[in-house]
């Protein structure tokens, strides 16, 4: 199999797009503003993202990389990497979320995401990453846990792992 990591641009089309709406809108600790858009308005929330490269989202104050998962050319998941490390960040938050189509789960394919999301939080600098993960998501800890997770405590609800890069 041919995986890939590409970051998110306005040139993505129809299959990034149908991606996104086999992307549940409200998950468990996760949610996807794409999901029931139109075209058009994916394309202009690909430009918002895009833009948040190097702008700092107020709501969130951070700086987002996110990229496509791809295997053998089809779009599986997305996946975003926290580079504005503030002590919020650091202390408490995700540094890395992601996705992943319904019709794709459960074939490893979280797995391999995290693993190539780990290698570019390595080439911008990072040592370690920190995730959190709803307690109820059994998937996620296995994604994270198979890519060298450790748990650092639990919140009640959610737990969170630290990986040394």
């Amino acid at each position: 199999m041919n995986y890939e990591l590409k970051k998110i641009n306005a040139k993505m089309g129809k299959k990034e797009f149908e991606m996104y709406q086999d992307i549940p809108k409200e998950e468990v600790g996760s949610s996807n503003i794409i999901h029931g858009k139109s075209f058009e308005e994916f394309k202009n929330i690909l430009k918002k993202y895009k833009n948040e490269e190097i702008e700092i989202n107020k709501e969130i104050n951070s700086t987002t990389n996110r990229y496509v998962f791809y295997v053998d050319g089809e779009p599986i998941g997305e996946i975003g990497i926290r580079t504005t490390l503030n002590n919020f960040w650091l202390e408490q938050g995700s540094q890395i979320f992601y996705k992943i189509r319904k019709s794709m789960r459960n074939k490893g394919y979280g797995t391999k995401m995290l693993e190539f999301a780990l290698a570019e939080c390595k080439k911008l600098g990072m040592k370690t990453v920190c995730l959190n993960c709803n307690d109820n998501n059994i998937a996620s800890k296995r994604v994270i846990e198979k890519n060298g997770g450790k748990l650092l405590f639990n919140y009640g609800k959610s737990s969170r792992y630290e990986i040394i890069l």
